[in-house]
């Protein structure tokens, strides 16, 4: 793997995700990894599994495509039935894992295999190992993806199997950088002779909800240092869940607008909420804001091209300017801040201020 890759934006199969996947271009400098979390993107899509996510993978406009079935969910009881389904079905078994995997043979050349023990989740022992057999046959890379609860026995195994062709992808979940357990793990980690290398963190936490957002302030609790410190902590490249939250998938849920955007100056992020629980806030309250902050002002005055061409940044002018667009939807404005963070991240990269 090259080592010029620099970030790993990571997104769920979900609807609004698969719009950013599908329509920004990756380039050369960036690998998506994409989770698959559920059997289907949409209940009433008639298409089989194949069919939709290799459809999805080959419309992304990236060289490779990380894919991963991911090992970290638990069944809890807010959490969507199909994603429950899903997880004890598929993400779970050890068959099924090779199986659906071995559904993206045909783009074996694109896709990239994300591997990770089901140790902790079922008990079973080399399950590494196991995937990695079967998969190698058919995918020229591998990637494996341990978490700082499971590194200390996934690294064993991973040891013995790792080519210079694969990466390991150590997912921090919220752990500070400047955890003791991290310094410990990416010691080790750094010793892996010429293996491709990516820290995952998630920036936003899962504490962070929008009625708990201070209007037009800074998130706190948001902390995105892996982007200012994986060099430091030996890394090739560091990945984060693309400027939005990583949810627990829980099914439903009240209205509560609200929106956080990120500052690419000062590697910050804002928040900002609407005064009531109703959608048309979007509009009235929460668009004005943005575009008035003082992170847009300076943004317009100092370092345009992180609006220029900027998607998200448009669909916020769309809004505000066009009389028939309420702006009345929650998901709607995740994918904007998708948009934004993809754009910043990009323009990062470009200026060299990503290396």
């Amino acid at each position: 793997m090259e080592k010029t890759i620099n970030y790993v934006p990571t997104f769920r199969a979900r609807q609004q995700e698969n719009i950013v996947l599908q329509e920004f271009n990756f380039e050369d400098r960036m690998i998506p990894m994409v989770e698959i979390i559920k059997e289907k993107d949409r209940t009433n899509n008639p298409k089989a599994f194949t069919e939709i996510y290799n459809e999805l993978i080959y419309k992304i406009k990236a060289g490779k495509v990380l894919v991963d079935l991911p090992t970290y969910l638990r069944d809890i009881s807010s959490m969507s039935d199909e994603v429950v389904k899903f997880n004890r079905k598929v993400l779970g078994v050890l068959e099924q894992r090779v199986k659906h995997f071995m559904f993206f043979s045909e783009l074996r050349s694109k896709i990239i295999p994300v591997i990770s023990s089901l140790l902790f989740k079922t008990g079973e022992e080399n399950t590494i190992t196991t995937q990695y057999n079967k998969l190698k046959e058919i995918f020229p890379n591998v990637a494996f993806r341990s978490y700082t609860n499971t590194f200390d026995f996934d690294i064993r195994e991973i040891q013995k199997l790792l080519s210079e062709s694969d990466i390991i992808i150590y997912d921090m979940d919220t752990l500070a950088v400047t955890n003791p357990l991290v310094k410990k793990h990416s010691i080790l980690i750094k010793n892996l002779n010429g293996l491709f290398k990516t820290a995952l963190r998630s920036a936003i936490n899962t504490d962070i909800y929008n009625v708990h957002l201070e209007h037009g302030e800074i998130v706190v609790e948001a902390d995105n240092s892996l982007m200012d410190l994986y060099k430091d902590i030996h890394f090739d490249s560091f990945g984060d869940y693309v400027g939005i939250k990583k949810d627990d998938f829980s099914a439903g849920g009240t209205i509560s607008p609200g929106f956080i955007f990120y500052d690419p100056i000062d590697n910050l992020y804002y928040g900002f909420k609407g005064a009531r629980k109703q959608l048309s806030e979007f509009k009235e309250t929460i668009v004005p804001a943005v575009l008035k902050s003082e992170v847009v002002k300076r943004l317009r005055q100092e370092q345009k091209e992180y609006l220029d061409n900027n998607k998200g940044y448009d669909e916020l002018l769309s809004i505000q300017n066009n009389k028939e667009d309420t702006g009345k939807s929650q998901a709607r404005f995740k994918r904007i801040s998708m948009e934004h963070y993809l754009h910043a991240m990009m323009t990062k990269i470009k200026m060299g201020e990503i290396i």
